[in-house]
């Protein structure tokens, strides 16, 4: 799925464009997840923490990444098996939304007030935009942000999955497809090394006692 990283520094207003691209997307039908970088920590439940205002934006699930752990907000929407396939197959969302990860591979979308220098970050900065020092980010800038992800959509394609089973292979449609490419991405995305890759295999082996169950 496309992913963006939101970056800049502190006050620039990287939340903000947040709420306003989740806003635009959701308003359009798709569904956004949020990803927080916290590294000097978090206080859970805070009603106008930043997560929570994405959260309030439509952003379903929203995440907090930080020195205190993981921290997961959702809407809680749809029916009793819909969310535990969220919970099972973790982030599901037609697109992520990060802010901050300055330091990640992932694509950046860099946010400069007015008159400041911009922040050095690594890797690829795709989009760069000047925030206002009075007032919120134009329905342009929003608009660079949502297109940055439409692009990246087109060129990545959908993720298919193959599981063999004992050298057979086990045909996987539909939500089982969904579930097992879901979570693979889920689980290894902040794995350094293994930032989206186009081709990933993971061989899982179990190991019999030759003996067999022993007698009595």
């Amino acid at each position: 799925m496309p992913v963006i990283a939101i970056v800049g520094d502190a006050d620039g207003g990287k939340t903000l464009l947040c709420e306003q691209v989740v806003t635009a997307l959701t308003a359009g039908g798709q569904r956004v997840a949020y990803v927080k970088h916290a590294p000097h920590g978090f206080e859970p439940g805070r009603p106008d923490s930043d997560s929570e205002r994405v959260l309030a934006a439509g952003a379903d699930p929203a995440v907090v990444l930080g020195r205190d752990g993981v921290l997961q907000l959702s809407v809680g929407s749809g029916s009793s098996g819909d969310q535990l396939s969220q919970l099972l197959t973790g982030l599901r969302g037609d697109v992520v939304l990060l802010e901050g990860f300055g330091s990640s591979s992932w694509p950046k979308v860099r946010v400069t007030v007015e008159g400041s220098e911009p922040r050095q970050v690594d890797g690829p900065v795709v989009v760069d935009l000047l925030r206002p020092t009075d007032g919120r980010f134009s329905e342009s800038a929003v608009r660079a942000v949502t297109e940055a992800l439409a692009q990246q959509r087109e060129a990545i394609g959908p993720d298919r999955a193959t599981l063999c089973a004992d050298g057979r292979e086990v045909p996987l449609r539909g939500f089982a497809q969904t579930v097992v490419a879901s979570t693979l991405r889920g689980l290894t995305a902040s794995l350094r090394g293994v930032e989206d890759p186009d081709h990933l295999a993971i061989e899982l082996a179990r190991e019999r006692d030759p003996a067999g169950p022993a007698g009595d």
